[in-house]
């Protein structure tokens, strides 16, 4: 049963890949340590290979810029240096331990409420270019505080996931608008989109952490994703990492019916696929009941029926 998704079709529980909405969380959250978490790891290599290579494309632009460079070389460095202070934050929320339990660390993140300091001779020298990088503070500042207000609420049995808005930032927008104005590439204009999109990772990073702690009861909102799915299992492609035998709740919902199933299951094999920067893992259903399995199968077969029924016989 271990290996039923490498065995092709030859198997209990035939697979097919199908549209979904699936929620899974660990079975067993973290509960006994400084601040509550699900226990997934969301920083897995798959994604750190993702922010480096956006660092560097980032860094590779930053470097051709000709105006300012010293301040300019400067502030990407600070940008950099306290991003990633932030995600180091972050990922030590998401193993059990509260920053405001490190002094050092939460007078820190108090301090980079003040913004970019690096910034600050921009402003006579170069207003427009100090502009766009004020903007890319505000997206920053955007998450610092959320991050901040959400620590400060929560407690080692609940986490108060605070809900980060707007999705859309005038740094986006700024850069969007340029960019369909320029026909030529202009390096200071391409290191802030990559910057932006850098930051971007964390923002996407944070909000699924955030999601993972409030989406539970709004299955109406949970991503649509192609699954691998039988009677007896799921493969799934994810941003976030299970070990080997960790136990899962895994929830499926069916629109259609407002259907909620639960299954707890384990994970059994992982794997990364580099294009996409996710990571792809197949996990067993454990001792489903009859009620859910069967529910299961017949959807499965509805869907392959619809399916067919679509398909043009007559050719072109």
């Amino acid at each position: 049963m271990s290996h039923w998704l490498q065995k092709e079709n030859s198997r209990r529980f035939y697979r097919i890949d199908m549209p979904m909405k699936v929620f899974i969380l660990p079975k067993y959250p973290i509960q006994d340590k400084e601040i509550y978490a699900t226990g997934a790891d969301y920083f897995p290599s798959s994604l750190q290979k993702k922010i480096i290579h956006q660092k560097e494309k980032t860094l590779n632009w930053s470097a051709k810029v000709q105006e300012n460079t010293v301040i300019i070389g400067a502030i990407f460095k600070e940008f950099f240096e306290v991003i990633e202070f932030l995600s180091e934050s972050l990922e030590l929320v998401t193993k059990g331990h509260n920053p405001k339990n490190d002094g050092a660390r939460w007078w820190a993140l108090s301090l980079h409420k003040k913004g970019f300091q690096k910034i600050i001779p921009l402003k006579k020298q170069a207003p427009k270019t100090y502009q766009y990088f004020k903007i890319i503070e505000e997206k920053y500042l955007t998450l610092l505080n959320s991050f901040v207000k959400s620590i400060n609420s929560s407690t080692p049995t609940r986490f108060e996931a605070d809900t980060l808005s707007p999705h859309e930032f005038k740094i986006d927008r700024a850069i969007e608008q340029i960019s369909r104005a320029k026909s030529k590439k202009i390096p200071l204009i391409e290191a802030l989109k990559n910057l932006s999109k850098y930051l971007d990772i964390h923002i996407h990073l944070y909000r699924q952490i955030t999601q993972d702690h409030y989406l539970k009861n709004s299955p109406q909102e949970w991503k649509m994703s192609l699954v691998n799915i039988s009677s007896g299992g799921i493969k799934i492609v994810l941003e976030k990492n299970f070990l080997i035998q960790d136990k899962v709740n895994i929830y499926l919902y069916f629109a259609e019916k407002n259907k909620v199933l639960h299954f707890e299951g384990s994970a059994i094999r992982s794997r990364i696929i580099n294009k996409d920067h996710k990571e792809q893992t197949s996990f067993n259903f454990e001792f489903p009941s009859g009620y859910n399995q069967n529910f299961l199968q017949t959807e499965i077969e509805l869907y392959e029926i619809k399916e067919c029924m679509e398909l043009n016989l007559q050719g072109e």
